[in-house]
């Protein structure tokens, strides 16, 4: 078979990257997934996302050949939850979840940088990870299994590695309260290159601080990217395609702020330091978008590769409410 490469970048950059093995069904569970990998399945898939905690998450899987993120494919996505001991109990898997997950996709971009100093942007193919919401209602061992059509292929039950899921997750989960953050703005800097390293930056992202967002009893977009020294490629794109366009549209309901996650004069220097404000939100990667309500609770949460439409169909429950 060949497969096409949608994308010319892996999801290098995240915390939390199971390397999949695949088998048939009557083969067991153990911490591992399958003991055995399918040969005959010529792509890995994933799991693309920081570790999990109990409640709601947004699951994405991609689907990988030699680093490359494939599309064009159908996934079906089953979770199981598995014994406490896989090792010991291989075949204790209770089906939880089943269903059709949902391709998203951007438009990964690079930089290309003259002699001369100026800079010619090359678009890239689009990148995709397929998604869906899974309730996890208990700590412990889960495991993961897709089935992939994939160019008049399919390739069923592919386990896989299992996923330790956490009381809470690092980062504010759905329902949780967020920080009060206090980041720097343009009150702050004498210039928006030291907050905003977006091409061009984006003032209007920038003029105030969580906190002071949270305080306004309106819908707030928190958006942690950094266009210029992401680790996996995709804040660029999240930028122009998610962030920018939501705001357009419903920036006269809610309040949008723009952290970036790395302090900037030092990632300029080659140094990628957290800014507090990431290590007060608890966040291991990068990009995350977070839709608040007007209490300051999480509605929705994305991570990585995410599309427009995610953040406003959550911008329009909570405005609904």
């Amino acid at each position: 078979m060949s497969v096409r490469r949608r994308s010319l970048w892996f999801v290098a950059g995240l915390a939390t990257l199971a390397v999949a093995c695949g088998g048939a069904a009557d083969i067991g569970w153990n911490s591992r997934g399958i003991d055995r990998t399918q040969e005959d399945v010529p792509f890995f898939p994933i799991l693309a996302n920081s570790p999990f905690g109990v409640g709601m998450n947004r699951v994405a899987v991609a689907l990988t050949d030699d680093g490359a993120l494939l599309s064009d494919a159908s996934v079906t996505l089953r979770v199981y939850r598995l014994a406490d001991q896989p090792e010991e109990a291989p075949n204790e898997a209770v089906l939880r979840s089943e269903q059709v997950a949902t391709p998203r996709s951007i438009t990964v971009t690079t930089d290309h940088v003259h002699a001369d100093g100026t800079v010619h942007v090359h678009e890239g193919p689009r990148s995709t990870v397929y998604v869906a919401d899974v309730e996890f209602d208990s700590v412990g061992w889960w495991g993961v299994e897709v089935d992939v059509e994939l160019e008049g292929e399919r390739y069923e039950q592919i386990r896989l590695s299992n996923s330790w899921v956490r009381d809470e997750s690092n980062e504010p989960g759905i329902g949780d309260s967020v920080p009060r953050s206090e980041q720097l703005t343009l009150r702050d800097v004498a210039d928006i290159s030291e907050i905003d390293s977006s091409n061009p930056p984006n003032p209007e992202l920038h003029d105030q601080t969580i906190a002071e967002a949270l305080d306004t009893g309106r819908p707030v977009v928190v958006a942690f990217v950094t266009p210029a020294f992401c680790q996996t490629r995709f804040c660029g794109p999240v930028m122009d395609e998610v962030i920018l366009p939501s705001f357009a549209e419903y920036g006269d309901a809610a309040e949008f702020v723009h952290v970036e996650p790395f302090d900037l004069e030092a990632a300029r220097r080659g140094s990628l330091i957290s800014v507090p404000t990431v290590n007060e939100w608890g966040l291991l990667s990068e990009p995350f978008v977070f839709v608040l309500n007007p209490d300051g609770t999480v509605a929705a949460k994305f991570e990585g590769i995410m599309e427009v439409d995610e953040v406003n169909a959550a911008l329009d429950a909570v405005l609904a409410r």
